[in-house]
């Protein structure tokens, strides 16, 4: 979708992103799943292509994970050795671009987060200028994954983005620069609507009914406006009725039934003991046959609607 529509409606917050990375500032990107945290940061290490001495981009979501490609990329740029990583002695003494990661993979997977840090660390202490790590994902970390990632801020500068900020880690968070990524305005998913059927060639029956519901249905989540435009795209042809079926997740909002269950249960089983204090019968009965009803029911009641 990017090659066709590119990165509309984000040139502001790329400027300010690139902005403070050339200040040297950790900066995480903040925003729902979808939002295009990913595309802004891609769109701003672009810029600067050149300009970085050091990049690392780590796309896994997990923070071990993320570690092993950390250990990979700096093998690969001649900024940890072999020695380092407790490769065999044969790799020892290699320039790291020259030994073949398929060969040592599983080896360093086997490391322990510890381990891993403890030969990351010094290795990017030593580095001439700090490399610039930039995160896919920050959401999932732990409180001792932080602690790994707080070594790490001091040997190199973070980008990072997170769908939320867990106060678990805040103490990540204080360290980072926040930028917000806000939902797209309507003028913007309209373009952006506008462009794609012109590089598609789609036939639609009513453009302006087209565009206004994938407007409405998106919530100006890029990730829902480009989910509904290729779905719609292998259409021959789109009419009303197609237009009214199309849907997206992220245009439906869901009530939180939990309170309320919770105090209708409550109640319930109150009715019960209250029947069974007082030997009221009837009151007894009525709360056993709407404990009953509120089992058979549970599903139903947890799904909530959709408004």
């Amino acid at each position: 979708m990017d090659d066709i529509v590119g990165l509309m409606g984000r040139d502001e917050l790329v400027t300010d992103l690139v902005a403070e990375i050339k200040k040297g500032k950790h900066v995480i990107l903040i925003g729902p799943v979808g939002i295009g945290k990913s595309a802004v940061l891609r769109a701003a290490l672009d810029k600067l292509s050149g300009n970085l001495d050091w990049l690392i981009k780590l796309h896994d979501h997990q923070a071990k994970g993320q570690f092993v490609e950390m250990a990979r990329q700096m093998l690969a740029l001649d900024l940890i050795t072999a020695k380092e990583l407790e490769l065999p002695a044969k790799f020892h003494g290699l320039p790291g671009s020259q030994v073949d990661w398929k060969e040592v993979k599983s080896q360093v997977n086997r490391m322990s987060m510890r381990d891993l840090t403890q030969a990351i660390i010094p290795a990017l202490a030593r580095s001439e200028s700090k490399p610039v790590i930039a995160v896919d994902d920050l959401t999932s970390l732990t409180p001792t994954q932080m602690a790994f990632w707080l070594a790490i801020f001091d040997h190199a500068q973070v980008i990072g983005c997170a769908s939320e900020k867990k106060a678990r880690v805040r103490k990540l968070w204080w360290k980072m620069r926040e930028i917000a990524v806000k939902p797209l305005p309507p003028d913007v998913i309209r373009e952006i609507v506008k462009k794609y059927i012109a590089a598609k060639g789609i036939l639609i029956e009513s453009p302006d009914l087209y565009i206004s519901h994938v407007v409405k249905q998106s919530v100006g989540v890029p990730q829902a406006i480009y989910d509904m435009l290729d779905e719609s795209g292998k259409e021959r042809i789109i009419d009303k009725r197609k237009v009214r079926e199309m849907r997206h997740e992220a245009g439906i909002s869901y009530l939180d039934f939990t309170p309320m269950v919770m105090i209708l249960g409550a109640l319930i089983v109150s009715m019960r003991y209250i029947g069974m204090g007082t030997g009221d019968k009837t009151l007894y009965i009525m709360g056993g046959m709407g404990a009953a009803l509120f089992l058979t029911f549970r599903f139903f009641i947890f799904k909530g609607v959709g408004r």
